[in-house]
C-alpha cells in the first residue's frame, strides 16, 4: 500500500467522521428547538389551564 492509498483512506475516514458529527449536531439542535417550543406552550398556558385539565368539573352542586 503506497502513500496515496493511505492518504485517500485517511481523508475518507475524516470526511465520514465530520459528516456524522454534522448530522448529530443538526439532530441535537432540532430536538432542542422542539423541546423549547413545547416548554413555551406549556408556560404560556398558565396554571389555571393546567388545573382545569387535571381536575375537570364533573358536576355542580345546586344551591
Amino acid at each position: 500500500m503506497n502513500s496515496k492509498d493511505k492518504k485517500l483512506i485517511a481523508t475518507t475516514a475524516l470526511v465520514t467522521l465530520l459528516a456524522g458529527a454534522a448530522t448529530a449536531t443538526a439532530i441535537y439542535v432540532i430536538n432542542k428547538k422542539r423541546h423549547q417550543k413545547r416548554l413555551a406552550v406549556v408556560s404560556n398556558a398558565g396554571y389555571e389551564m393546567a388545573y382545569d385539565v387535571h381536575y375537570p368539573m364533573k358536576y355542580k352542586k345546586s344551591s
